[in-house]
């Protein structure tokens, strides 16, 4: 029998990271997060898993230890929220020291794993704190203090990895020196030949008739929306709303979807009435963000579009998990 290497997942969320590495075998011993309705659909999903749900400041490796019996772990992976930077009462709101980071920066610390993998927003790699430094560079650096790490950045489009949706991240990989690791290249591309196709929305989208009325934009919000893009074209702005390709991959999926799915909106016709434009249903959102269609969901309908936007697409995450086996079984 094969070696199962142990994963625990801290801000976990709805578990796109621990969902991919599941499907290359891994054990997830854990999964932690703040968030009560995603650590729920955590455990629909992952049912052999144990769960924390608690504040990630109070959360010891020992305690860790002893919820997962001692097991070793092999890898750890999550995605700190950048919103950790505005913490009330710092000096330097936006410096990721004084941030949730520290505290995934510490239990990499105080857990050793063999590999650690962390998912953010590409704009992280332009924000700089209050003296005029890069927070991407503060980041690295205090992951390379807690010595005994390789530590390398990596950015991507995982539209580039088969996944629908054109989705800017970055990843932080650290591991031990002995282990010889490499990133997952790239398969799919919009203009290389030698790669496969970019995957559009051709198979996801359901039929417009399938769909339930409450998803599609009143008449009200359609010209509220027109007069905002005239007023941004002449500001030389964005326009507000984004309608997509059904031969292209979504746009991002975000955290806020849920407010009125402007950043991703099907358009059936150029009427601009009521009927022509809506909301992607949460079901779509899922299947962009590349999650199994047996893939249960717990909470409200807001909280599930707050989900489906804050994870790492599990299919990106798969990429990942597949490059990092590789190097551990070598």
């Amino acid at each position: 029998m094969k070696k199962r290497f142990n994963v625990i997942d801290i801000f976990c969320g709805c578990s796109g990271l621990s969902t991919g590495f599941s499907k290359e075998n891994f054990n997830i011993l854990i999964g932690i997060d703040f968030f009560e309705s995603a650590l729920k659909t955590f455990k629909k999903n992952h049912p052999d898993s144990k769960t924390l749900n608690k504040d990630i400041k109070k959360i010891t490796g020992n305690e860790i230890k002893k919820l997962i019996g001692n097991k070793k772990i092999d890898v750890i992976v999550g995605g700190p929220p950048c919103q950790g930077f505005s913490m009330a009462g710092k000096r330097q709101p936006n410096d990721p020291r004084n941030s949730l980071f520290m505290e995934y920066v510490r239990l990499v610390k105080e857990l050793n794993p063999k590999f650690f993998v962390m998912e953010n927003v590409r704009g992280l790699l332009s924000m700089k704190n209050e003296n005029d430094e890069k927070v991407i560079d503060i980041i690295l650096k205090e992951f390379e203090k807690i010595g005994n790490y390789k530590v390398k950045l990596y950015r991507v489009n995982t539209a580039n990895y088969g996944v629908s949706q054109k989705r800017n991240r970055i990843f932080i990989i650290g591991y031990k020196p002995k282990y010889k690791f490499s990133f997952p290249k790239e398969t799919y591309s919009k203009k290389d030949e030698k790669l496969k196709k970019w995957i559009g929305l051709k198979n996801i989208l359901l039929p417009k008739n399938k769909v339930d009325k409450k998803y599609f934009y009143s008449q009200k919000l359609i010209n509220g929306f027109l007069r905002r893009e005239k007023k941004n074209k002449k500001r030389k702005m964005g326009f507000g709303w984004q309608f997509l390709k059904i031969d292209e991959p979504s746009t991002t999926i975000s955290a806020r979807y849920y407010k009125d799915g402007a950043e991703a909106l099907v358009k059936y016709d150029n009427s601009y009435k009521e009927g022509s434009i809506r909301k992607l249903t949460p079901k779509e959102c899922a299947l962009i963000q590349s999650f199994p269609k047996s893939f249960k969901f717990e909470g409200t309908e807001n909280e599930i579009y707050q989900q489906i936007g804050n994870a790492v697409p599990p299919k990106m995450a798969q990429r990942i998990a597949k490059s990092i086996k590789k190097a551990l079984v070598l």
